[in-house]
């Protein structure tokens, strides 16, 4: 297969409606495309491109602080992103804007950034969180070649919903945010221990009522 190029995921992207001045929160897998040309910048490029100077690109920078312990140190500027390469490299991106939830946080570029990531949330997915922000913006969601599994919004529903097999905890530690450290606690709607949670089923129903558009850029399936 040959490499895949900007032009390739542009196109992959405008396919399945993505258009100038929308906002996206994208959970990704960059070996999922094969080969690209340039890397995580090319698609993160592609991106910026497809929404356009007036749209924003938004993806999740979680490390692992709810399983760090309460001697954990979280840095918003430069804890690394454990969530892809596309996901960091979308985190250290000029100009870019990172949220200051240690637990759940994003990051994100252009217009709407600084709405979306400057908001002190208590809980991952308050009413007052990027999250909940997203959904008033109407924005995408696209999984770049990860399933329904990666959908972080789907934990948005858990925690309104206030599903039976998770349970609220308090996760302490440290955060240091323009070289000022804190000790904060965030409450944090934990799995129950032996719970697996499948959200595939989740998607396949929204495939089935037509929700669901689909793209193949690559050897990478995209949805969104």
């Amino acid at each position: 297969m040959p490499p895949v190029t900007l032009a390739d995921i542009l196109t992959g992207l405008r396919s399945i409606g993505i258009e100038c001045g929308e906002v996206a929160f994208v959970h990704s897998s960059l070996s999922s495309f094969g080969y690209v040309e340039g890397g995580a910048e090319t698609v993160v490029r592609a991106l910026l491109e497809a929404l356009g100077p007036d749209g924003t690109l938004v993806a999740p920078t979680f490390a692992d602080y709810f399983g760090g312990g309460p001697d954990q140190v979280w840095n918003r500027q430069k804890t690394p992103s454990r969530m892809g390469r596309i996901s960091e490299t979308i985190r250290t991106w000029p100009d870019a804007a990172r949220s200051p939830h240690a637990v759940h946080p994003v990051s994100a570029i252009g217009t709407q950034a600084k709405d979306i990531t400057e908001r002190f949330n208590v809980t991952d997915y308050a009413f007052d969180s990027p999250f909940s922000r997203l959904l008033e913006l109407n924005a995408w969601i696209i999984l770049i070649g990860v399933d329904f599994n990666s959908c972080t919004m789907i934990h948005l529903l858990e925690e309104r919903m206030r599903v039976p097999y998770r349970h609220w905890v308090d996760l302490k530690g440290c955060v240091v945010d323009a070289g000022e450290e804190a000790v904060k606690t965030f409450r944090f709607f934990r799995r129950a221990k032996g719970v697996s949670c499948d959200f595939n089923p989740f998607g396949q129903a929204l495939e089935r009522n037509g929700l669901v558009h689909k793209a193949t850029i690559g050897k990478s399936k995209v949805l969104c």
